[in-house]
Order: C-alpha cells, then structure tokens, then sequence
C-alpha cells in the first residue's frame, strides 16, 4: 500500500491527532518499546518458537516478546478493562497458515506506523496476521482495522529470510542514546516550557 493510498484512510481524528502530536511525545525517547505494526518492518531479526498451547515471538528489537495462546487450550483471558501495549493475541492453524488475531491494544500515538505512514490507535485496533513458509522464507498477510483512525483496513506483505544467526539480546535500551535524536526534533509547541525528562 502506497503512502498516498494509506494517508486516504484516517479518519478526520486521526488527521487532527497527528497534525497536533508533538514528536518530543513519542514514547521511544523514554525507551518504550516499538509497537505494532511498526515493529515488523524495523530491519531486527526476531525467533519463533512453537509449543504445545502457544506460540511466542522473540524479538531483538526493544526485547519484545509476544506470547499466541492457540484456540483449543485453556488459556489466561485479560480482565476487562485490561489493555497491553502489544495487544492480546489468539491464534489458530489454518492448513499451512498460522493465523493470530490481536485485539486489547492500549491507545498508542504511532500505533498505525510503518514506512508509508504513521497515525494514532486506539483500544479498538483489531491485526489480524497470517503466516506461512515457503522455502527459506517466512511471509505474512496483515490487516489492521481500527474504527475509530481508519476508514478501512491498511493491509501489508511481508517477508523475511531464515537465519541460523542467534538473536542479539538483550536490546538494553539506554535513555541517554535513545534521546540523542531529540536535538535534532524541534517541538511544535516552543512557547511550553522545556521538558525535563526522568529516567
């Protein structure tokens, strides 16, 4: 999906929530962690391992890991009111395909992001993702609907090659580094008094 096509589908909020967002806000400049979708197309490599009642993903990126519970085993279901920031994921096999459905999102500033665009999402953000191999490649379909940023579904490819290279972990975020960046990031709003950011 093209930029141009991407940016057709905010909402008017969405439009208003990013034209207002100030970057100096991001939550990576405190070390929070690269949420999703944006962290699939982050260039890090990432392990998945299968076992009998999930599926979990590695990540080098940030040390992010995600935990599948697959349909058909008894598994913890999140109180309600419970929101997280990679989601809640179920998963299930269709023929080849490993299919994950995440919903219980909590509201994310650049959680519609990726290299064609990034937007806000909320607690109604709903990625559907399907996995497949063929050969030595890993592929994936995904879909994010989110009713109150998206006027329809952005939908991906992806694709990544196997490594037998061990993940590099653990990431370490350090606040210091991860803040370097902001010198170069003016705020939108000068006239607010300088932020004084706590580790």
């Amino acid at each position: 999906m093209s930029r141009e096509g991407a940016t057709k589908l905010l909402t008017a909020r969405a439009r208003a929530f990013t034209k207002a967002f100030d970057e100096l806000a991001a939550p990576k400049y405190d070390c929070g962690p690269a949420t999703l979708p944006g962290l699939f197309g982050d260039p890090y490599a990432f392990q998945v391992e299968q076992l009998a009642d999930r599926v979990t993903f590695t990540y080098e990126k940030d040390d992010v890991v995600r935990t599948i519970w697959l349909e058909g085993h008894r598994h913890p279901e999140p109180a309600t009111g419970a929101f997280f920031v990679h989601g809640y994921s179920t998963g299930r096999y269709e023929g080849n395909q490993l299919v994950i459905d995440t919903t219980r999102f909590a509201f994310d500033p650049a959680g519609i992001a990726g290299d064609v665009m990034s937007a806000p999402s909320s607690t109604q953000k709903h990625m559907t993702e399907r996995y497949w191999r063929e050969g030595d490649s890993l592929r994936m379909d995904l879909r994010v609907d989110d009713p109150i940023f998206l006027l329809g579904p952005i939908t991906f490819v992806m694709e990544w090659r196997r490594s037998d290279q061990p993940l590099s972990l653990p990431w370490d975020c350090d606040p210091e580094a991860a803040r370097r960046n902001l010198r170069l990031v003016p705020s939108k709003y000068p006239q607010d008094p300088p932020i004084n950011r706590r580790n």
